[in-house]
């Protein structure tokens, strides 16, 4: 490809600046809520039960997130401040740029860290791709990732964290594979300490380690993740200790106290018998719990993927494996945002990339994927797809279900082929 990639990363990051103020998502108001009240309380009382007090729902991130979010909230003060200063100083300063500043300034800067992964996700799949017999598809595979709709629609129109989590992660990925352990284990301890989604991946890693480097140097990579979050989650925890406290709050606020449905939202294999319905995955199905199913379901397909890196820890493996992983737990497991498939897009694109057949599968998972970002929020709204998605009693929406279901037993058929040829590499 002879196009110059450095124009396609410009172009991407005006596309998505120019997408971000367009779309104010309800869980922006929670980013600004969460960025403001940092301040007012003080991080030792921001988790506090008698700091929760909200305009729209309470801290369920742990610390990173919302440093994140205070962060922001400060340079935003501090930007506005300085134009808000300009313009009271200087008569002839135009007061329109103060009020689009009002205006548009801070969704801007709440989305920038994301639209910013997803700019260095497409760097990370370059750089995957740049090394070997890949080269020639390196640029394609960027491209391929900015280009996605799943991808801008996520960071610069939602406005979520998805891309945040899996940057550290996949830049983990690549320090590992560049021997670098402590910065690795660096990498994915940040992605942990703004979002625990992808704890899924643990196994994963956990296999690359203890292939890759002796025990000793395992044990030491872990001590700078914990040197480095004991200070900040100190100034949340002061006068406890950090540790605890903080796997207090994974534990009370991060992982118990939401939805816990079967569905939420996620075009999976449980959409296909709950359509949009919310009932708990507590309820019993049969003996067992749609939650114990689910992971049931899941562990099914995983296993055997952790048995396989297991024998051939290389690049590919552990590609297809965490592709496969974040498809399949999106799947199965109970309790899934429609958000929750993000994690496969970069390894399928990087394996797309690899292998041009999978470019339909690539297509399709993202249409579908795209749809159900789209469904319920209906952003920017067309009457026609409302309805559709919206008629008989979620017909479409579990029709979609079923063809993501049938699109992952596709790809993981394709990851099963590629093994028994010895493709995998």
């Amino acid at each position: 490809m002879k196009i110059n990639l450095r124009y396609v990363f410009i172009a991407a990051i005006i596309f998505r600046l120019i997408l971000a103020p367009l779309a104010n998502h309800p869980d922006v108001g929670n980013h600004i809520d969460w960025g403001i009240k940092f301040w007012e309380y003080g991080a030792s009382k921001f988790y506090a039960p008698e700091s929760n007090v909200w305009a729209f729902t309470w801290p369920n991130q742990p610390p990173g997130t919302i440093l994140i979010f205070a962060i922001i909230r400060k340079v935003y003060e501090l930007i506005f401040g300085i134009f808000w200063g300009i313009n009271v100083a200087v008569p002839a300063f135009p007061s329109g740029v103060v009020t689009a500043i009002d205006k548009h300034l801070y969704l801007i800067l709440l989305k920038l860290p994301a639209i910013l992964a997803d700019l260095g996700i497409a760097h990370l799949i370059h750089q995957f791709l740049a090394k070997g017999k890949y080269s020639k598809v390196a640029k394609f595979g960027a491209i391929l990732f900015l280009v996605n709709p799943v991808i801008w629609y996520n960071s610069s129109v939602w406005g979520q964290t998805d891309s945040v989590i899996n940057f550290f992660v996949i830049l983990s990925l690549w320090l590992l594979f560049r021997n670098k352990p402590v910065l690795a284990t660096l990498s994915f301890a940040v992605s942990l300490y703004i979002k625990v989604s992808l704890v899924i991946f643990i196994p994963i890693f956990l296999i690359l380690f203890i292939k890759k480097f002796s025990v000793k140097q395992a044990i030491v990579s872990l001590v700078p993740p914990l040197a480095v979050f004991a200070l900040p989650t100190l100034l949340f925890s002061f006068p406890h200790e950090p540790f605890s406290w903080l796997l207090e709050i994974y534990k009370v606020k991060v992982l118990t106290n939401q939805l816990q449905v079967i569905t939420a939202n996620a075009f999976n294999f449980w959409g296909i018998f709950e359509g949009l319905a919310q009932r708990p995955h507590s309820l019993s199905l049969g003996p067992v719990s749609y939650q114990t199913w689910g992971l049931a379901a899941f562990l099914l397909g995983y296993i055997p993927l952790l048995y396989w890196l297991w024998k051939n820890p290389k690049a590919k493996t552990a590609i297809w494996v965490l592709a496969l992983a974040s498809f399949g737990s999106f799947m199965f497991l109970t309790n899934m945002h429609e958000r929750y498939l993000y994690p496969l897009f970069p390894y399928l694109t990087i394996l797309t990339a690899m292998s041009p057949r999978l470019l339909p599968l690539y297509a399709g998972i993202s249409g579908v994927s795209l749809i159900n970002l789209y469904n319920l929020w209906f952003v920017p709204r067309f009457e026609f797809i409302v309805i559709l998605l919206s008629a008989g009693k979620g017909v479409a929406v579990k029709l979609l279900s079923a063809v993501n279901t049938a699109l992952f037993l596709i790809i993981y058929q394709n990851f099963l082929k590629a093994r028994q040829k010895r493709i995998i590499s």
